[in-house]
């Protein structure tokens, strides 16, 4: 697989979860929603979990790539601290011995591509040009994932630094839906992260 592969692959899967939100807001013809509000929210979570894990997808294929000398889309070769054998090696040597390697964590991909690549390298740099919003992103995911009182006081706290008011009991989908108060555009708050995501894996898979 290439950079433009993965790349590809990412944005096809966001294209997907597009449209499992679309037919989740279906309306039928006298205006009102066709499904019921726990079928919407049990799709929207759902949704949302895959678009979850295409981005860590995205982050641990194109990782491995580039260990493994991968040029970049645009040709680029990054400076690499190690030679794998194969992609199970590359794998190998990112696990550790740790259990696995956690890419929902934007610390821990931020220390593995310093101790793997040389500075500068894509995933430092635009990892952490977005790093509040891949922790906001990755709140998002442990309150769609098992929405317990630690992770419904995480989820409002981030509504409400992220719609400036009160709130309290928010779930998934009041987040993620409702219009962003920073877009110009009046985007919702789940349109500005994918934003931010797409123009991320641009800008690794082109190195």
């Amino acid at each position: 697989m290439s950079l433009i592969d993965s790349l590809t692959t990412f944005r096809v899967s966001v294209a997907e979860v597009n449209s499992f939100i679309v037919l989740a807001f279906q309306q039928g013809g006298d205006g009102n929603y066709a499904l019921q509000q726990n079928q919407i929210e049990f799709i929207t979570d759902s949704a949302y979990l895959k678009l979850f894990i295409a981005w860590e997808t995205f982050l641990e294929t194109s990782f491995i790539q580039y260990m493994l000398g991968e040029p970049s889309i645009l040709g680029n070769v990054i400076t690499r601290y190690v030679q794998p054998q194969d992609e199970q090696h590359a794998n190998r040597l990112l696990i550790g011995t740790q259990r696995y390697v956690d890419w929902s964590n934007p610390v821990t991909v931020k220390t593995l591509s310093i101790l793997h690549f040389a500075s500068g390298n894509p995933f430092d740099i635009f990892v952490s040009s977005i790093m509040k919003d891949l922790f906001d992103l990755k709140t998002i995911r442990n309150a769609a994932a098992h929405l317990t009182s630690t992770t419904r006081q995480q989820l409002d706290s981030l509504g409400e630094r992220k719609l400036k008011r009160p709130c309290n009991n928010l779930k998934v989908s009041d987040i993620l839906f409702a219009v962003d108060p920073d877009s110009a555009a009046n985007e919702t708050i789940l349109t500005t992260y994918l934003n931010k995501l797409d123009v991320s894996a641009e800008g690794i898979a082109n190195g």
